[in-house]
């Protein structure tokens, strides 16, 4: 399980699953999931503080995360 915290979103990843879990997201905050190639695999628009993705394969994610109630977007790259 990997973990990590951006602008007090935490991510984390279990390498076993391929599980992708946010927590402490805004109501709100728009979630997007791309592949390496640059193909939207999944958006979430979070109505509560946590959601999950369940990445398809091994390989390199960028997620962007644009919080509508602040203006703030922050890109992260993940590699499962």
């Amino acid at each position: 399980m990997k973990a990590a915290r951006n602008s007090g979103i935490c991510m984390k990843l279990d390498d076993f699953t391929g599980v992708l879990s946010l927590e402490h997201l805004d109501v709100n905050t728009m979630v997007y999931l791309y592949s390496e190639q640059g193909e939207l695999i999944g958006k979430i628009h979070s109505t509560k503080s946590s959601a999950t993705f369940t990445l398809p394969q091994k390989g390199m994610y960028v997620l962007v995360i644009h919080c509508l109630s602040l203006s703030v977007r922050m890109e992260s790259f993940i590699e499962l």
